[in-house]
């Protein structure tokens, strides 16, 4: 698929389309798998048991096989030992991390569901963004706040899927793949919107759907003296731009509210980085494909 330019309608069918599922609600995700929300309810129940856990995981073997990888990675794993039983790991991490790597895994199954090879090609850019911006929120959210890091992973893994959306629709209009930075132009609009509707819709908590929705608001301040997890989605997203693309970031990081709730300064951006280079990596890795 190849044509010459983009159609001149494209655009505006798209962003059109956009605003219909937005406004009717209609914002369904056709080929992510359904055990992601399902693990999801189970684990909002207070009364399933761990050995009720495994049983759903069992029936996604690659889904059970990422949860014994991130039980070994060494982000999480304070021992040598290695970790080869389901329940075991499934105890070691814990039920937020469990919920975060079956997201993480439909996240990617999800691309099984799109034809065209241009929208495959941006689900890897896109999978590989949200990674890493969930290992940042995870190490920033440790380092610097009381809150759960594990919370902070899920706000990062979840900023994205307004973007998978886009591109789901986007299939509709073949030539805006052939218009980057209008395809770009459109996701930037229209994801937060999207994205946090989609959460809501899921059944999250709240303050994900908000993060999702507001961290781009570089101007926003909570009102308090401590960070929220909109903070700490808006300085990974800066963070994880910068290592991916070497942009400038000093004016931004030391002139916006999020930063000073974090106490974070650009000074402390490339030791923060360089010390918990091992803890990233193991992160993305272990939430990658």
């Amino acid at each position: 698929m190849e044509p010459d330019s983009t159609e001149p309608n494209d655009k505006f069918s798209l962003v059109q389309q956009l605003a219909k599922d937005l406004s009717g609600g209609d914002l369904e995700l056709s080929s992510f798998p359904d055990i992601a929300l399902r693990i999801r309810k189970a684990l909002n129940d207070d009364m399933c048991t761990t050995e009720q856990i495994v049983q759903i995981l069992g029936a996604e073997p690659v889904l059970a096989a990422k949860i014994l990888s991130i039980s070994n990675s060494a982000a999480l794993r304070p021992s040598t030992d290695p970790i080869t039983d389901l329940p075991m790991a499934v105890n070691r991490i814990g039920r937020n991390m469990v919920r975060n790597t079956a997201m993480s895994f439909a996240m990617v199954q999800t691309e099984k569901g799109y034809s065209l090879k241009e929208a495959k090609a941006r689900l890897d850019e896109l999978w590989d963004e949200c990674a890493h911006v969930a290992a940042l929120c995870y190490v920033l959210t440790k380092k610097y706040t009381p809150l759960n890091p594990d919370e902070a992973l899920l706000v990062g893994l979840m900023h994205g899927v307004g973007k998978l959306y886009i591109l789901g629709r986007a299939e509709e209009h073949p030539t805006l793949f052939n218009d980057e930075e209008e395809l770009v132009s459109i996701m930037n609009d229209w994801h937060t919107g999207i994205g946090s509707a989609i959460i809501e819709k899921w059944g999250f908590a709240d303050y994900v759907a908000s993060a999702v929705a507001n961290y781009k608001d570089l101007d926003r301040d909570n009102g308090d003296s401590a960070a929220d997890y909109t903070d700490i989605l808006t300085i990974a997203c800066i963070l994880s731009e910068f290592v991916r693309s070497e942009s400038d970031m000093e004016v931004q990081l030391d002139n916006i509210p999020a930063s000073k709730h974090l106490r974070l300064t650009s000074a402390d951006i490339m030791p923060t980085l360089q010390a918990s280079d091992q803890q990233i990596r193991s992160l993305r890795h272990a939430l990658g494909k």
